[in-house]
């Protein structure tokens, strides 16, 4: 049998860590589609600050939050994608599955 790389990574463990590590990614992502000309550290303050639902500024902040939240999210389902449907890394992908549906929970809560 030859050794083949997918039974070095199929681990629960390696699976959190990328869970971990690729919502940062998404953020840079999505600061790179949406933080147009802001800064890195405009665009996080904007992103982590409080927004004042009071007037339409804030209404603009708040769809960037969200959908800074989304390219957070979407890198690990398709890290999923490949590890699940591709490459077929069972418990690598339990892990994704458990810290994506962990980040969707903390996302609702974040927006709101």
């Amino acid at each position: 049998m030859r050794y083949s790389w997918t039974l070095k990574w199929n681990k629960f463990k390696y699976g959190l860590i990328a869970g971990f590590i690729s919502p940062a990614i998404g953020f840079l992502i999505a600061y790179l589609v949406i933080g147009n000309n802001l800064s890195f550290l405009q665009f996080s303050s904007y992103f982590f600050g409080e927004i004042n639902t009071n007037n339409i500024v804030s209404d603009i902040y708040l769809e960037m939050r969200q959908n800074t939240l989304m390219f957070c999210l979407l890198v690990n389902m398709l890290i999923f994608y490949f590890s699940f449907f591709i490459f077929k890394i069972d418990q690598f992908s339990k892990g994704i599955v458990g810290l994506t549906l962990l980040w969707a929970a903390v996302s609702i809560l974040f927006i709101n």
